[in-house]
Formats: C-alpha cells, sequence, structure tokens
C-alpha cells in the first residue's frame, strides 16, 4: 500500500529544493553555501542546478509512491 504522507512530503521536499535552487541563482542575496570568500552573494550556478536536479529526483520519486485510487 502507497502512503499519501510520503507523497505529499515529497511534494514539500521538492518545493523546498525547487525554491532554494532558484535562491542561488539571485545576484546581490547572501548564500551561505558558496565558495564566495568576501560576500557570498554572487549567483552560483553549479548548487543551483544541483538542488534544482534534486527538486526533480524528488518530484520522479513522488510519482512512484503516490497513492492510487481504490
Amino acid at each position: 500500500m502507497r502512503s499519501a504522507a510520503v507523497y505529499y512530503l515529497s511534494v514539500v521536499v521538492s518545493l523546498v529544493f525547487a525554491f532554494l535552487g532558484f535562491y542561488y541563482l539571485l545576484p546581490n542575496v547572501y548564500h551561505p553555501l558558496s565558495a564566495d570568500t568576501v560576500l557570498h552573494t554572487t549567483p552560483h550556478l553549479t548548487i543551483a542546478a544541483v538542488f534544482i536536479v534534486l527538486a526533480v529526483v524528488v518530484i520522479v520519486l513522488g510519482r512512484l509512491v503516490r497513492p492510487t485510487r481504490p
């Protein structure tokens, strides 16, 4: 039996990853995980791409655990 809670959790986690991916694309905003040594404010494409890929992976896995109708 597939759990609806796991499906909705995957939706929330994918939204968080997508938000973080777009957050790291914004210029002039502090980015805590960046390797920028002075201000941490330049956009970081690698970190953003990782978060976007994680969001896609979680969406795909969420589709696998989606509950079926009875």
